[in-house]
């Protein structure tokens, strides 16, 4: 009852608390607040599918717990909880007259696992001034730098990014260059430089498919300080 009120007299405007860490629960939880949080995080993760992008990459992060969740970890649902009662009646507004381009923002975080130290990859679409699809993943491995880790995020997205617009142009639809858009300076330069520089050769040979798309004209890589205004 009491977190129930808290909910309700405590709304927020942020999926996750300021400068939350999440770390891993030292201790073993009680069989029955095991089940409980599973419960909970699941029909956070059926919503963040259906209709709530802008929680992803925090019902990951929450999923990353399941197996041990600690009252920290609880609590940070509870914030999630808040953040979707305050924002309840946000929606996704499509705008088929406007003709913008199909544009996606790729972005991850570097290091902020602190149990396996594997960065996170989160990117989304954006096609009539709406969010088509998607994804927030832990990466596959352990990178080096914060630009190792931006570099993996873009060419995990022009995969995706790719694809959907391959399958505009087979239902008919005249789709320009897709552009896809970043924020960090060295994972653009990897990207449109076909030179292997000394620093990214270990990087795994799946991960410079961007090259790849960017060479053959599928896609178009910018800056995100450069991207148009959605609003």
């Amino acid at each position: 009852m009491l977190a129930h009120l808290n909910i309700v007299t405590n709304p927020t405007y942020t999926p996750l608390p300021s400068e939350f860490s999440f770390k891993p629960n030292e201790k073993q939880c009680d069989p029955k607040f095991h089940q409980k949080y599973q419960q909970l995080v699941g029909s956070l993760m059926y919503l963040m599918i259906g209709l709530r992008p802008d929680i992803g990459f925090a019902v990951v992060k929450l999923a990353q717990q399941m197996a041990n969740p600690s009252n920290d970890h609880y609590r940070v649902r509870l914030h999630l909880c808040r953040y979707l009662l305050a924002t309840c009646r946000y929606w996704l507004v499509y705008n088929g007259l406007n003709n913008k381009l199909l544009i996606a923002y790729s972005d991850s975080d570097w290091d902020q696992d602190h149990e396996h130290h594997k960065s996170t990859t989160g990117y989304f679409t954006i096609l009539a001034q709406g969010i088509t699809f998607w994804l927030s993943h832990k990466q596959k491995s352990v990178v080096l730098s914060s630009t190792e880790a931006e570099y993996m995020a873009l060419s995990d997205c022009s995969c995706q990014f790719v694809w959907i617009s391959n399958l505009l142009c087979e239902i008919g639809f005249d789709i320009p260059v897709p552009h896809l858009y970043g924020d960090n300076l060295g994972s653009l330069l990897w990207s449109t430089n076909p030179v292997q520089e000394k620093r990214s050769k270990h990087i795994d040979i799946w991960y410079h498919y961007v090259r790849d798309a960017i060479e053959d004209d599928k896609i178009k890589l910018s800056s995100m300080y450069t991207a148009p205004n959605m609003g």
